[in-house]
């Protein structure tokens, strides 16, 4: 989280370098972990319809079925302002946090020693700042079939707030998913608040999958006096409560991709 929201990216606009470098650093990450290219693909880098933008980033952890459990978290943030002494939108909490939980998870799945039966992809989104530009071309491209995916769960924002709470929006509508996050939970015992804020489905990279009838839910804290400004630094953020989320959501993907009759 620190090298990603370090002034250094400048932001991560997704239509700047800073992105296009985080993306990189994504993908080396997901590959000294072990994780492949999707199928079909050889590389992990999804670029949109526009060259100006940094592309998706997609890796998988490959089981032994034809379906997906997919873990999502948009890596873009802001452009930096024109004035000020502080001019850059670092984004620790959104969503350098999300997108380190990612990393971590891909280690994790690069030490598991028993086969899944389905695969577990990582999905790194680019613009979602600017109305889900990663997400809609990801699910528009179809470079997995749509009707393949089992679960998604977006992580975005889930680094500050109460030290060990995490909001889950989505559950009503997806019960296997929310069963599966119950599940882990029993070994990790974060407090989680479902379905407080529904309106929440339609503001992050969700959204897109859920028009399309995939299940998905959203894992992220509330919103924070550093939302969208430029004091989202990284030594505000809750390390612990942003690791605990994390092992979450590989458990319950762990327990997603196991074979159901």
């Amino acid at each position: 989280m620190r090298w990603l929201s370090s002034d250094a990216l400048e932001g991560r606009h997704y239509r700047s370098q800073g992105a296009k470098t985080a993306a990189k650093y994504i993908a080396t990450k997901w590959k000294d972990a072990g994780l492949t290219p999707l199928p079909k693909k050889r590389s992990m880098y999804l670029p949109t319809d526009d060259l100006r933008d940094a592309p998706n980033v997609a890796a998988m952890w490959k089981g032994t079925g034809e379906s997906f459990v997919l873990l999502i978290a948009h890596y873009d943030h802001l452009r930096p302002r024109k004035t000020g002494d502080d001019k850059i939108y670092n984004g620790a909490d959104d969503n350098a946090s999300g997108t380190a939980a990612l990393i971590a998870i891909a280690e994790a799945l690069g030490q598991l020693r028993s086969p899944l039966f389905s695969s577990i992809v990582l999905l790194a989104t680019t613009g979602e700042e600017a109305g889900f530009v990663g997400a809609k071309h990801f699910i528009e491209s179809a470079p997995i079939q749509v009707q393949d995916i089992k679960a998604v769960i977006n992580l975005d924002m889930i680094s500050r707030g109460d030290p060990n709470t995490i909001f889950l929006e989505g559950s009503p509508d997806a019960p296997r998913i929310s069963r599966a996050i119950t599940q882990a939970n029993k070994s990790v015992g974060l407090t989680i608040i479902r379905d407080k804020h529904p309106d929440w489905l339609g503001r992050g990279d969700q959204w897109p999958f859920l028009q399309q009838g995939v299940p998905a839910v959203f894992l992220s804290v509330e919103d924070h006096e550093d939302y969208h400004k430029v004091s989202d630094e990284v030594d505000k953020i809750l390390p612990e409560l942003a690791a605990k989320t994390a092992r979450l959501t590989f458990l319950a993907a762990r327990e997603l991709a196991c074979h159901v009759p």
